[in-house]
């Protein structure tokens, strides 16, 4: 008798058998404490403590080292000793690199970088909350924060941006986190705004955290309400920054869990938005790759402007190509430049090539390392790499959904390829 057939990589059904015994069950401290940073990077992110809110700092940070110091108090989280080594190695290297030198850093930039990088060597204790109860929590997260921003999209036909950004026009100025666009047209005396989901810091970040959600989902129960929810989330956001990272984690989901009968509705769904493109503005969206041949703009500054200054500063000095011009000193060098702080072009222009190099390579081992599905991992390193170095929005989510996360015996995709072949072997 042919047995029924497996739901895609339903994380919950599939990993049931691996789930902590009664005497290890998570309290409420635990959750809070492994799930408080993409709290803090979604729901809260927003909010602010006055006077750092006018310097662009929220309470996500805040949130994370709170949580951070409360795991370690309480022997809630522990250290992964090789994320720790790693981090020792980097940290030294980049430090030392910062005194030989000779020239001006700056300490409190070299302290955040230290503070951040600490905080991804944690992990939870045992299996207390393990990475299929937070993937889990993440899919139910980002997916209310989805409908959120479809709900704004109508409240904007509605009753305009008063109602659909309650926040920006409620909350003090002096508590909200600043220089972000938090209100953002979809083009100069546009009339249509770019859905944020009312709670997150921008349009783009909005697109991001939905574009993971979505990819979280296919690597889970692929619920078909939920996953047309995030899809009409990235719609109204008008952000290519999520498109840019199921571009990358879509093929590689359909060529990892063998989904190739996912192609045709793949090309139909394309067919289908370019059809109807104009009545739902998406033309905008398709025109905003111009953006990379005009100076000035978004997507120049994100993805082209650092070519021109590094060129002109850091490629013609050997010394400052492999050393960098100290910690901190990234937007005092790209002044009269048109290029945007990203994650790349700060840590190669501030530490040099050398310690580009270890840096990336403690982030990437850190993320890659983690157990959840390769796909969702991907989408978070694209996402790390689509913002700034020391985002708290990118951090919020890789300290949540990958690193904190007590470890099990085996991967998410481990677990999933085990049960396919079971259910084969059955078959």
């Amino acid at each position: 008798m042919r047995s029924p057939t497996p739901a895609l990589a339903d994380t919950v059904g599939a990993y049931s058998h691996a789930q902590p015994a009664a005497g290890n069950a998570p309290d409420w401290r635990t959750k809070l404490i492994i799930c408080a940073p993409v709290i803090g990077a979604s729901v809260l992110s927003k909010f602010a403590l006055p006077p750092w809110g006018a310097d662009g700092f929220g309470l996500s940070f805040p949130i994370i080292f709170a949580a951070l110091l409360y795991g370690l108090v309480t022997r809630r989280l522990q250290f992964a000793w090789r994320r720790l080594l790693l981090f020792f190695v980097m940290l030294s290297v980049l430090g030392l690199i910062q005194v030989l030198r000779g020239d001006m850093f700056s300490m409190s930039s070299v302290a955040l970088m230290a503070a951040l990088g600490f905080s991804y060597v944690l992990t939870g204790r045992g299996a207390a909350f393990d990475d299929v109860k937070m993937l889990e929590f993440f899919r139910n997260l980002t997916f209310w924060i989805a409908a959120l921003g479809i709900l704004q999209a109508v409240l904007l036909l509605i009753g305009g941006p008063r109602i659909s950004f309650p926040i920006e026009h409620l909350v003090p100025q002096d508590f909200l986190t600043q220089g972000y666009n938090n209100i953002t047209p979809l083009f100069y005396g546009s009339p249509t705004y770019k859905s944020n989901g009312f709670v997150m810091l921008e349009p783009s970040v909005f697109s991001q955290l939905t574009a993971i959600g979505l990819i979280a989902e296919l690597a889970g129960k692929a619920r078909l309400m939920r996953l047309a929810v995030f899809a009409g989330a990235m719609i109204v956001s008008y952000s290519g920054t999520g498109m840019l990272i199921l571009a990358v984690t879509l093929p590689l989901y359909v060529v990892i869990y063998r989904r190739w009968n996912l192609l045709l509705p793949g090309v139909v769904l394309l067919t289908a938005i370019v059809l109807l493109a104009e009545p739902l503005h998406l033309d905008t969206l398709m025109h905003r790759t111009g953006e990379f041949s005009s100076v000035g703009s978004s997507g120049f500054q994100r993805f082209v402007g650092w070519r021109e200054l590094f060129a002109d500063r850091l490629w013609n000095s050997p010394v400052h190509a492999l050393f960098g011009y100290g910690a901190g000193s990234f937007m005092t060098g790209a002044a009269g430049y048109s290029a945007a702080q990203m994650s790349y072009s700060k840590i190669i222009f501030e530490f040099g090539v050398l310690g580009a190099l270890l840096y990336f390579a403690f982030i990437f081992y850190c993320i890659c390392s983690a157990r959840a599905p390769l796909v969702v991992r991907v989408a978070v390193l694209v996402c790390y790499l689509l913002n700034g170095a020391y985002s708290p929005t990118v951090t919020g989510i890789a300290l949540s959904l990958l690193l904190w996360p007590g470890g099990q015996e085996r991967s998410v995709d481990e677990e999933h390829r085990a049960r396919v072949k079971v259910d084969a072997h059955a078959t």
